[in-house]
């Protein structure tokens, strides 16, 4: 069996029983290495399992577990980010000293990241030459191989998009030693890769339609990460084509504004509609593998008197990031996206608490009047119910309680819209203005609930915008910024945290020194 460069990436790894249909849901049997399990199909599925896990891991984690949404200009810190760890969340959206080489939030996710890669590198490899008995083995083997493609070009535009100077994990001759080097690759060689993967993958993989659901990769997938890595590179003709196949792929509709992000129907119901192309699965029959988003933009409402901490509220609050004040200058009051996808006022639902002087019953708004009175001068306190995003909360489908600062949602990676969105943009980009603003369009159409709203010219902020107003704090906005060149201008003038600190340098962050020593490589330009 192939050695790879990292020795620190050679795992062993556990071998799982095999997948349900639907939710992957796998017991722990035994630990064995990888070169006895690489021979049988149960064993490649397992490897490629841990992927999965590894890769959903920075959701499992408090302090980077919404770090895609940190550091831009739609959020601000929350009233208590300062409470989490330095060289996590804190460092990521304030550019602060703690976003530093010798991170551990940082740098537990790049260790992870190449963790997920050396299992997709050992499935690959097995997927060469593993011996099928017949045509249902050879289907399931190429299926792996497509879902391994996919999952490492995933990874790999994950980590080349937020450090862009990185190691190519590459295999070493047969009989040949671990070793410690691991030289950084140049970014074109990554993106390389990357366009190689998904191009195979798309061949690989099945529709949407014809697989198990959310958690799988599929041609929309691949076709989408296509899109995503042609943007990057500028290969606007090859991006809009990458769009219109994920458009005309048939597996996905676009949904009513209140059915996307909802729970109703389980992990088989809402979680599973057509809109999702792929989401991070998480299962609540494992309690010990909770995920940690569903709370990090929910306010300290239930500090206020009168208003009681309610699943109907938000449930435990943590208050890490909160919505810039120039994100809410996007909507205008007829925009459904406003009211649907955000909570805009707490409400009173214990009125005997109310403070005294204020005819407040239950049902009534906590009204800004009465938080600032209520907050007397303190302005932290006076946030406390200041609007905010529910993209990503959780109710009681999964037992969740008031005192749970966790849940079991799936976290959603990509859904259609995002084809439309970033699909006209690369048609504008490349041309062909008509169809993006078809595309664009049809995202308003849904938005405003007619087509009176339409736009009828376009340009790079109009699109920028439109772009905020429809996956704003899903994780997309940092990459979108960092390509077109405007993350430092747009930190300085909307995220007032992040705008003392950023610099130009923070477009890429820094190596973790655990690697650079290692590995012997040179550190990223400013850190």
């Amino acid at each position: 069996m192939k050695n790879y460069k990292f020795s620190f990436l050679i795992l062993s790894v556990l071998l799982l029983a095999s997948a349900c249909s639907g939710i992957i849901d796998r017991e722990e049997k035994d630990v064995i290495p990888a070169s006895q399990v690489l021979n049988t199909l149960g064993g490649v599925e397992a490897v490629l399992f841990q992927v999965y896990e590894i890769a959903r891991s920075v959701h499992e984690n408090n302090e980077i577990s919404v770090y895609k949404q940190c550091g831009t200009d739609l959020v601000v810190n929350g009233t208590h980010l300062i409470d989490g760890n330095a060289g996590g969340m804190v460092g990521m959206n304030m550019y602060s000293n703690g976003l530093a080489a010798n991170s551990g939030p940082l740098t537990s996710m790049w260790d992870n990241y190449y963790r997920a890669i050396s299992n997709c590198n050992l499935v690959i490899q097995a997927s060469e030459s593993f011996p099928t008995r017949d045509e249902s083995e050879e289907a399931a083997i190429l299926k792996f191989r497509g879902e391994a493609k996919a999952l490492r070009a995933y990874v790999y535009l994950e980590l080349v998009r937020r450090w862009e100077n990185i190691p190519l994990a590459v295999p070493l001759p047969e009989g040949s030693s671990p070793v410690r080097e691991a030289p950084l690759a140049s970014p074109s060689e990554i993106y390389d890769l990357i366009l190689s993967d998904l191009t195979e993958a798309v061949e690989l993989l099945p529709r949407r339609a014809e697989s198990s659901g959310v958690g799988a990769p599929s041609k929309g997938l691949a076709n989408l990460l296509l899109m995503e890595a042609n943007m990057d590179l500028g290969n606007w003709a090859d991006a809009a084509a990458a769009a219109e196949a994920v458009i005309n792929d048939g597996s996905y509709e676009l949904q009513s504004l209140d059915y996307i992000f909802g729970l109703e129907g389980g992990k088989e119901g809402e979680e599973s509609n057509k809109e999702i192309i792929f989401s991070w699965v998480f299962d609540p029959a494992i309690q010990a593998r909770p995920q940690r988003t569903v709370q990090m933009f929910v306010p300290l409402y239930d500090r206020v008197p009168g208003v009681a901490r309610t699943l109907e509220q938000g449930a435990r609050p943590w208050s890490r990031l909160s919505p810039s004040p120039y994100y809410w200058t996007l909507f205008d009051e007829d925009d459904g996206r406003l009211d649907t996808w955000h909570k805009i006022n707490w409400y009173i639902d214990d009125e005997e608490a109310v403070m005294e002087g204020w005819d407040l019953k239950n049902g009534d708004i906590a009204t800004k009047e009465y938080v600032l009175a209520w907050a007397d001068g303190r302005d932290r306190e006076a946030r406390y119910t200041e609007p905010t995003t529910i993209k990503n909360w959780e109710d009681g489908t999964y037992g969740r309680t008031e005192a749970d600062a966790e849940g079991f949602r799936n976290v959603i990676v990509y859904r259609y819209a995002q084809a439309f969105i970033v699909g006209a943009e690369a048609h504008f980009r490349n041309g062909n203005t008509d169809r993006a603003l078809e595309l664009i369009n049809t995202i308003r159409d849904r938005a405003f609930g007619d087509t009176e709203h339409r736009f009828t010219t376009l340009d790079e902020e109009t699109i920028l915008e439109e772009n905020a107003r429809e996956l704003g704090h899903e994780g997309h906005r940092w990459y979108t910024l960092k390509r077109l060149g405007l993350l430092v201008e747009r930190v300085r003038l909307h995220n007032s945290d992040g705008a003392p600190n950023i610099q130009p340098y923070h477009v890429r962050w820094p190596i973790p020194q655990t690697f650079i020593d290692l590995a012997g490589v040179s550190q990223n330009t400013g850190y």
